[in-house]
């Protein structure tokens, strides 16, 4: 539900047909007795009693007409096991089975165990006490694990994502955390030292990563008893947890045991960050627990008296409840909490509904639908989950057969308190599932993920998404050009992104994606361009996207893209990913993708310089700072974009519906009004109090437009352009930093591309030197930089910090309008990669891909970079082509200094204004 100013706007969803009342009753209780008749006056005392009551029911005829109920009363009920249903446990149409709450009562199935306050006790080791900080001592109790009949738990990996492998505490329903530092938020990494292999590309060796920090903080922690750091060691969408194999004080440098999965490097703008967890050394104010896994012990620092409070611990691996190959079975009004596994889990069947339950304070994933056919997770609460809160997975991909599932007026939050990124509040897989009228918001990364085939998400509310992630979108999808006809409508968007550096989205089509429909939505505050293309709907490389009749208020650019060349649509076509996911695990090639989606015919076979757009029609965007970047057609006469109120009923209080005189309706023939009101949650049976969010934002005013760079002020090139010649190498250059004399032709002067002169063409005091190669498929490139001393590698923005910048266009006979491709590399380790139609425009950001680039310091005074560029990445054939258009420049900040090869008296990337490259065979 959305509420607008003091008035809350509802509908009222329409129920499915009433069957008829149950014939049969059985009641559950706490202080029922198995042996009874599980009658409202002699209950039973377990579900599984009432279970297998059905199922004798079952076993001596048929279930009768209106089919059985079964009341479970107020209370909690520990779960040593879940409780399953299976397919013996299913009804029909005319006879379901209904598991519910007793109205108005509170029924808790726990995947764990209740603590008395009296299984806690001081502190009284004395090496535990002159561990922890003298603040914690007299304030932190403990709890035998073991002696209270808790098993142990598993030892910690060396690497993992998700949760930590230790109980979960909760006191009061409250989630307490491991003791963890910095308490809020991340310490970030002072420099990396050695990234370490990268097994995502192969690099299977093993190497561990090791970083410099600040600070003397880690001085207090123990490697022997355990350290596990927390964080985003390369990119801004993939955390991961290490252990610390060893800590030098002296150094301050922390070595990995095992490599991060991307090696630890900059892969995103941001600098690196990082927390520890689980760290006795760290336990040291209220809320916080710690679990000393080899002694099975649980320290915890209380948030208040634990007398007469509600103390447990998750223990149960399994879902707490589950139903598997069951139909029509319906769940209601139940709460499931306190568990290390899922909280609901659906598999197979059809027909199933959980409705009203409040899910919540789960280890893994809340509600969980797989396979099977029209089930529906109805008027849920789930919240503090930790690796996602909804999914609905089912549909046949190679007969495009829907599965009919449904995720309808559910609230979604904080469902991603373990695993931070990629888990999602809802995820929509397979073929034909719909989730409408739900409420989602508060998390670090992406809200709603979508794989698969003609789903539809419409009329929610997303917000507070994407609040500490980079290259990312509330709603994410892609990798996949076969997953298309998925319909994005009628959804209200505010509050999404953080200026990271790469740039958010809030709708974000990834990897070539495309087939889609973004249509009706309202978008208010959402996104970040960053440095790059990014903008409110996003697409990366694909196209035949339509945004159509969409409101974007004050989003910095309403329409981004990143679109690929020919040579990048040709290599993702021919990889093996591709052919996998678009020739084997469907055809695209064959019906029923090629008449269920025309614009697929021929998609295999591209065509040199084929037209990829995508299409923006009847679109309003208001105070925005941009409109569109990349292959969107945005034609101002079938779109209106405008810096005032075009006629918002209330734009202050959030009502971005808009009046019927407004402008929007004459100027836009064919724009139709937004339904504002019938988005998010909804009154029902089921729901009948939503929540009423407040409007506590700023009332929307103009940007100012994104800055774009200035034309170059051209001057007369003063010589002739040069030619250097790139001998060719027999054996591949290790891409290390480290510039060897047997790699380098002898790192001989005499054979390097000197930069020795500023951007005007002036000779520079401090110069650097260049050694390039290439093997038949790879240009290297080595540049040695001498600095001032002084000079610090902490940030990563062209012109304000040391970088070397590579900028190269391929010569081809009668070729015209090819990009020029700019790598950037830092002296802190970040690779930055784009393309630029030509010298004037600044380049665009791009996944640098199978580009390899590497920095060291090897001295105070020093900097090395080395790049390794396959020709397939910069669209050159070295069996019909020879030469680059190229420049080499290399910023020194201290200096003020643009170095380069030759100076170009304008943007340092104009290849047209440097000189050329040419290798030899």
């Amino acid at each position: 539900m959305f509420c607008v100013r003091t008035t809350c706007i509802a509908a009222t969803l329409g129920m499915a047909a009433a069957v008829a009342q149950p014939a049969v009753h059985f009641t559950v209780a706490t202080d029922g007795k198995d042996p009874n008749p599980g009658t409202a006056a002699a209950p039973f005392a377990t579900l599984e009693q009432a279970r297998d009551a059905i199922r004798a029911l079952k076993t001596a005829g048929s279930l009768p007409e209106g089919g059985a109920e079964v009341t479970v009363r107020g209370g909690t009920y520990e779960r040593k096991t879940g409780f399953a249903l299976t397919t013996e446990d299913s009804g029909t149409e005319t006879a379901p089975i209904v598991y519910r709450a007793t109205p108005g009562e509170e029924v808790r199935l726990v995947g764990g165990r209740m603590l008395a306050a009296d299984a806690f006790r001081p502190v009284s080791d004395p090496t535990v006490l002159g561990t922890m900080s003298p603040e914690a001592n007299g304030n932190v109790v403990v709890a035998d694990l073991g002696a209270l009949g808790v098993p142990a738990s598993p030892p910690c990996p060396d690497k993992f994502r998700g949760p930590v492998p230790v109980p979960e505490v909760f006191v009061n329903d409250q989630r307490m955390s491991l003791a963890r530092w910095p308490k809020e938020g991340w310490a970030t990494v002072a420099k990396i030292i050695d990234t370490g292999s990268c097994p995502r590309k192969g690099d299977n060796t093993g190497e561990p990563g090791i970083i410099e920090y600040s600070g003397d903080r880690p001085k207090r922690w123990s490697v022997e008893r355990g350290v596990w750091l927390l964080g985003y060691w390369c990119f801004d969408w993939y955390e991961e947890v290490l252990q610390v194999g060893a800590i030098d004080t002296k150094t301050r440098q922390m070595t990995f045991k095992k490599p991060h999965h991307y090696s630890v490097r900059q892969g995103n703008p941001s600098p690196r960050r990082y927390c520890a967890l689980n760290l006795l050394e760290e336990l040291d104010q209220p809320g916080e627990y710690y679990v000393d896994v080899k002694a099975n012990l649980l320290y915890l620092w209380p948030p208040s008296k634990l007398e007469g409070a509600r103390i447990s611990i998750s223990l149960l691996k399994d879902p707490v409840l589950s139903l598997t190959e069951a139909s029509h079975v319906t769940v209601r009004g139940f709460t499931i909490e306190a568990t290390q596994g899922n909280g609901i889990v659906v598999n197979g069947g059809f027909s199933d509904s959980i409705e009203a339950c409040d899910v919540r304070n789960i280890r893994k994933g809340g509600v969980i639908i797989s396979g099977g056919t029209g089930h529906r997770v109805e008027a849920c609460d789930i919240h503090e989950t930790g690796t996602g809160g909804l999914r609905l997975t089912g549909g046949n991909r190679k007969t495009l057969t829907p599965a009919g599932h449904q995720a309808i007026n559910n609230h979604i939050w904080q469902f991603s308190r373990h695993q931070l990124t990629y888990a999602n509040g809802i995820m929509l897989s397979g073929v034909g599932n719909r989730a409408a009228h739900n409420l989602i918001h508060d998390a670090p990364h992406q809200g709603v993920g979508v794989s698969g085939n003609d789903h539809l998400f419409e009329y929610n509310v997303v917000h507070h998404i994407c609040t500490e992630t980079d290259d990312c979108g509330a709603f994410y999808k892609g990798r996949n050009p076969s997953c298309r006809g998925n319909i994005v409508r009628y959804n209200f968007w505010h509050n999404i992104g953080s200026p990271m550096g790469h740039g958010n989205a809030a709708v974000y089509f990834d990897d070539g994606d495309g087939g889609e429909t973004v249509l009706g939505n309202v978008f208010f505050r959402c996104g970040n361009p960053g440095k790059g293309s990014f903008g409110t709907v996003f697409s990366h490389g694909g196209h035949d996207i339509l945004a159509e009749n969409n409101i974007f208020v004050e989003c910095k650019r309403a329409l981004g893209s990143a679109p690929w060349n020919d040579k990048r649509w040709k290599s993702y076509i021919n990889a093996k990913l591709w052919q996998e996911r678009l020739l084997k695990d469907i055809d695209i090639t064959q019906p029923p993708f090629t008449t269920h989606y025309p614009r697929l015919v021929g998609f295999m076979e591209p065509k040199k310089g084929e037209k990829r757009v995508s299409t923006a029609v009847r679109n309003l965007i208001v105070m925005g700072a941009d409109v569109k970047s990349g292959n969107w057609q945005v034609d101002e006469k079938e779109n209106l974009i405008t810096a005032k109120d075009p006629g918002f009923i209330d734009p202050a209080n959030g009502d971005f519906r808009l009046r019927p005189d407004s402008k929007v309706f004459t100027k836009l023939p064919g724009f139709k009004p937004v339904p504002l009101e019938k988005m998010g949650l909804v009154a029902s049976d089921l729901r009948p109090n939503p929540v009423r969010e407040s409007w506590p934002y700023a009332p929307p005013k103009p940007l100012p437009p994104l800055a774009k760079r200035k034309k170059a002020t051209m001057r007369a090139r003063k010589r002739k352009a040069p030619v250097f010649k790139v001998a060719k190498v027999t054996t591949p250059v290790t891409i290390d930093g480290t510039i060897e004399a047997k790699e380098w032709f002898g790192a001989a002067p005499a054979k390097a591309m000197p930069l020795a002169m500023d951007y005007g063409g002036s000779p520079a005091r401090r110069t650097s030197k260049a050694w390039l190669a290439h093997d038949g498929n790879v240009l290297y490139i080595a540049i040695d930089n001498t600095i001032s001393p002084s000079t610090k590698f902490d940030g990563n923005t062209w012109g304000t910090d040391d970088a070397v910048e590579v900028s190269l266009r391929p010569v081809k006979k009668g070729a015209k309008g090819l990009p020029i491709h700019v790598l950037r590399g830092f002296g802190n380790g970040y690779l930055r990669y784009g393309t630029t139609p030509d010298g004037d425009d600044d380049p665009g950001a791009m996944e640098p891909a199978t580009i390899i680039f590497k920095a060291t310091r090897p001295a105070k005074d020093r900097w090395v970079a080395e790049f390794a560029i396959p020709f397939a990445m910069v669209d050159f054939n070295p069996a019909k082509d020879t030469r680059f258009a190229f420049s080499l420049a290399v910023r020194k900040v201290v200096d003020n200094l643009w170095l380069m090869w030759e100076g170009t008296r304008g943007h340092s990337y104009d290849v047209d204004r440097a000189g050329f490259i040419e290798l030899e065979k």
